[in-house]
């Protein structure tokens, strides 16, 4: 892209990285334009807006400009366009919006806007709010990220094969690694990937299954779009739900 000059537009918090004293860069989910970094002034006193940029946070900003193909964005005003209480003073829901978040950083190419996925993240952060059980939040949207790019693979019929995360397709005697998901977690993989997957009646699994799923959804997503790439706050997330 060259410059670019947008009126109006909604973002989506994903990362935060100090730039000096009262600057950071900001990276966000742009409705309009996908992943982006931003140069935000943090301001002094009364006027420090360091909590309005917390991974997660969904906010309405003007003015957005970039002068040239590379370099920063800059914005005229922001502020939130939904407030959040649960999902910033709760521990679980904080620690699955800042996971969420690092996988859509480490996943979305930059600059590739794709409003259908940022609606879908737009939603699930909302639900965060409010959902009673938030422990299968996160599968959920990455299986239904997954559908919505059209990567979701089809049931194997007899159930007996493993998923070769690499390429999609079922594979006679998998071993489970971080490529390969034996028969069940395969037919979970794929549950979750579909209209009919509920939260309401989740599978019970054991830590080390449900890590497997977990990062096998993202290590997928990952294989098809951006390369494989270490989710630091995953082992935050777990340590959390374990207790």
């Amino acid at each position: 892209m060259g410059s670019i000059s947008i009126d109006q537009d909604r973002v989506i918090v994903l990362s935060s990285t100090a730039h000096g004293d009262q600057t950071r860069v900001i990276r966000v989910l742009s409705r309009e334009l996908g992943v982006v970094p931003l140069w935000v002034r943090l301001g002094t006193g009364k006027k420090r807006q360091a909590g309005l940029w917390h991974p997660g946070a969904l906010l309405e900003v003007s003015g957005l400009k970039r002068k040239g193909s590379e370099g920063l964005f800059r914005y005229s005003e922001a502020h939130r366009a939904v407030m959040f209480e649960q999902l910033i003073s709760d521990v679980r829901r904080s620690s699955v919006a800042f996971f969420l978040a690092e996988v859509v950083l480490k996943t979305l190419p930059e600059e590739s806007a794709h409003p259908e996925v940022f609606d879908l993240f737009w939603d699930t952060l909302e639900q965060l709010e409010t959902i009673p059980q938030t422990g299968w939040m996160h599968v959920q949207f990455l299986g239904q990220l997954i559908a919505l790019l059209g990567l979701a693979p089809t049931l194997e019929p007899q159930g007996r094969k493993g998923l070769d995360l690499q390429t999609g397709e079922w594979m006679d005697e998998v071993y489970e690694d971080d490529d390969h998901l034996g028969p069940h977690l395969a037919s979970l993989f794929v549950h979750w990937s579909s209209p009919e997957a509920s939260m309401d009646a989740p599978q019970k699994l054991s830590l080390t299954d449900r890590r497997h799923l977990v990062l096998g959804q993202v290590r997928y997503l990952q294989h098809h779009l951006s390369g494989p790439k270490t989710i630091q706050s995953y082992d935050v997330l777990e340590s959390i739900f374990s207790v």
